[in-house]
This record gives structure tokens, sequence and C-alpha cells, in this order.
């Protein structure tokens, strides 16, 4: 099991995490679109991961970036912690069925976890710190997760080879 955590592709993912992270927190002012790439590649990543290597440790890291995530981008701690715990939970008592699927579908359960994650952000934020919901950047992740969705997947299976 120890083998399994300290994979290289288990290390390359965690590596992208923390990169998409960094640049998706760090404003951008004359590159706002370099953010909300970061912020959907992260998302993505954080989901294939889940999907493909899932461990208990996973539950800490989520843990630790829906904190940061929530520090730095709106000073307040809950709709990335609250969402991505959510994700996790659900995951872990419904990755018995999800085991039978075929990797299209897996696939399209990503990108829509993906879609479903952003709104689930969005309302949260809004309920519990009255953090107002921007439709235009809602819409804009989605175009970005749609478009970014097939070329991720395509550079994650060559990471799984290595």
């Amino acid at each position: 099991m120890l083998s399994k955590l300290l994979s290289s592709q288990i290390i390359i993912y965690n590596f992208i995490l923390f990169f998409s992270f960094s640049l998706s927190v760090n404003y951008f002012v004359n590159m706002e679109f370099i953010n909300y790439l970061a912020y959907v590649f992260f998302h993505l990543t954080l989901i294939y991961v889940v999907f493909y290597f899932f461990h208990i440790s996973l539950v800490f890291v989520t843990f630790l970036y829906g904190i940061f995530f929530d520090i730095f981008l709106i000073d307040y701690i809950s709709p990335h912690l609250i969402s991505f715990l959510i994700f996790i939970t659900i995951y872990f008592f419904t990755k018995k069925f999800l085991i039978n699927f075929s990797s299209n579908k897996v696939s399209f359960i990503i990108i829509f976890l993906t879609l479903i994650m952003f709104v689930l952000e969005a309302l949260i934020s809004n309920l519990s710190v009255n953090y107002p919901i921007n439709f235009n950047n809602l819409a804009f992740l989605f175009m970005i997760a749609t478009i970014l969705f097939i070329p991720t997947l395509k550079i994650f299976s060559k990471i799984d080879k290595l």
C-alpha cells in the first residue's frame, strides 16, 4: 500500500494539484484566464485522482486544499472545504458501484462532477457567507472545463502509463 502512495503517478498528480492550486489562488490581473484555467484544472485533477487513485489520505489532502482555497479566495472557510468533503464522502460510499462503470462513463461522471462542484461551491458560499453568485464566471468555468476536459484526460492517460 505504501508503494501505491509513493508511486510516480501519485507524485506527479500531487505536483499538478499543488501547481494548479498555486496558480489559481495567485491573482494575475492581466492574465485572469490563467487563474480560471488553473482552477478548472485543479478540480479535474482532484476528481480524477479520487476516482483512480483513491486512498484514505486523500481526505486529509482535500481537507487542506479546501481550507486553503477558502482562505485565499474568499477569506471564509466553508464552500470549498464542504464541497470537497461532500464529494469524497459520496465517492467513498459509492465506489463499489462505480468500479463497474466503463472508462467512458467514468469520464462523463468526472466532467459532470466538476460542473456540479462549481455550482455547489457557489451555492455554499452564497448561503454561508452571502458571497454573490457571479453567473458569468460560472458560465466561463463551465466553458473552460468543457474545452479542457478531453486534453486533460489525454495528459492523465499518458501519466498513468509511466
